[in-house]
Formats: structure tokens, sequence, C-alpha cells
């Protein structure tokens, strides 16, 4: 019988600053073909686990398994080459490009041929149904459309996993649709996709699995459709919110502030 390996496989995590561990002893994997969310507070440190992977950041300590063969991957051109890519929150992309010169960047041999090479663009964008100019500076883009020629880079060289650092951060509600609709396509494709977030919502609408962290360590990790609102919230911050809750604590904090300013107008 075959035997079966996690696409990507991470035991014990550890990085450090200055001795004071950032992610503590975190254990990660993610399976072909599958959405993976990582969700945390802001501060949970999802976004330094997320950089570990594909070589941007170093950790302190790891054990690492691509396809059950232990891996040590420096910097994101080496993940590249093991089909792993990242798109950051904030673009990589050149913005004084243009879209084409973009996702063909590395083989600026193409770039004598701008018709030539505008044409690839063009039919291999409309293979993605990415409604993108392909003469278009990056510069002139918006950020659904800049996410759209990242995404189409990555599947130009073959990832067979993508990272999405905060994909939605700066998206509009029509834009996420958009978004979770080629994330899915992505998925039918093959393609594995780890993403970001600390939208309570957004990890069950479209992840197969969810992973939460908090201060920096593992909570749980566990299939999406065993998850709801509730139940992520009481394991990223340890504690329910509730309408109630919250009108407890801003009574609270109404009562212990002095007051420190007052303006009245006066006309004449």
């Amino acid at each position: 019988m075959t035997k079966t390996y996690a696409l990507i496989e991470m035991i014990g995590v550890t990085k450090e600053y200055f001795g004071v561990p950032a992610i503590k002893q975190v254990d990660f994997n993610v399976e072909a073909g599958e959405i993976h969310a990582l969700v945390g507070e802001n501060g949970a440190r999802i976004s330094t686990l997320t950089k570990i992977i594909p070589g941007a950041a170093t950790p302190t300590r790891r054990v690492m398994r691509i396809k059950g063969r232990e891996e040590t991957l420096r910097n994101p051109s080496e993940a590249l080459r093991d089909g792993i890519a990242m798109v950051f929150q904030e673009t990589s992309l050149v913005p004084s490009m243009t879209v084409a010169q973009n996702l063909y960047l590395g083989h600026e041999r193409l770039f004598n041929r701008l018709r030539g090479l505008n044409i690839a663009a063009q039919q291999f964008l409309q293979s993605l149904n990415f409604n993108v100019d392909p003469a278009a500076t990056v510069a002139n883009l918006g950020a659904a459309q800049k996410q759209m020629v990242e995404i189409a880079r990555a599947v130009l060289q073959k990832a067979g996993l993508i990272i999405f650092d905060e994909p939605t951060a700066d998206l509009t509600p029509e834009e996420k649709r958009y978004f979770f609709a080629r994330v899915q396509r992505l998925k039918v494709s093959g393609v594995a996709i780890v993403f970001t977030s600390h939208a309570v919502e957004e990890a069950p609408e479209i992840a197969d699995r969810i992973t939460i962290l908090r201060d920096g360590e593992l909570v749980v990790t566990d299939r999406a459709a065993k998850c709801d609102g509730d139940s992520i919230i009481r394991a990223m911050v340890d504690r329910t919110l509730s309408g109630e809750l919250y009108a407890r604590r801003d009574r609270k904090v109404r009562d212990a502030i002095d007051k420190m300013l007052s303006v009245r107008f006066e006309t004449s």
C-alpha cells in the first residue's frame, strides 16, 4: 500500500526575537488540494507562521517536511522551486511594470516582443477567468486586480501551495466573494491554499480546516464544519464575547474615566 504524506508538515515551530518567543512549539500541516485557514486576534502571530513556511522568515526551531521529505527553505525562491508561493498583504508586484511584465518577470528575454508577451498574458489571464488588462501598469490597478495578478503569477509558476497573508483586508464585500470563488477554483484544480484572517466569519465560509493561534501558541486545528463563530471566538480570546459583556465593559470604562475636557459653544 502506498504511504501518503501531508503536502507540508511543520513540527514544533518556534520563532524567537532576542530570546522571547513570538510563536512557540506550533505544529501545522497542509493537505494537498485543501483550503486551510489560520485564524487569530491581532497579535496572535499568524502572519509570522505563514512567512516561515516559504522561507520569508527564519525560525529558531522547526522540523519541516515537504511531501514527506525533510527540507530547510532559506528564502521564497527556494520555496517556489518546491511549489510553494506566497501572496503578501503588501504586494510584491513591481508597480512601474505592466501586468504582463510582472507575470513573466524572470524571463526578461520575452520583453523584447511586447505584443507577443501581452497576447500570452491575456490568454493565460482569460484561462483563469481574470478580467485584467495585461498592458495596464500595476500602479494603476485596484487591490482586487493586483491580487488577481499575484494569483496568476503563482499559478503560472506551477505552485502547488499558495499562501495568502490577510488577502481580504483591503477588499470590498463583493471583491471578497470573487476572491473566495477564485480560491475554490484553485482548490478544484488541486492547488492547496493557506490564508490568514482576523475575521471570524470568513474561515468557516471558505476553509476545509481551521487552525487557531493565541499569543503565538496553537490552540486547535479542526475541520471547519465543526467550527462556528462562537467556538472560534472562544478559542481566539479564551472567553465568550457577547453584547452584554461589551455593555458591562463599556459601562465600567465610562465610570472610570474622569472628564478631561469640556467644550461649550456660545452664540451672541
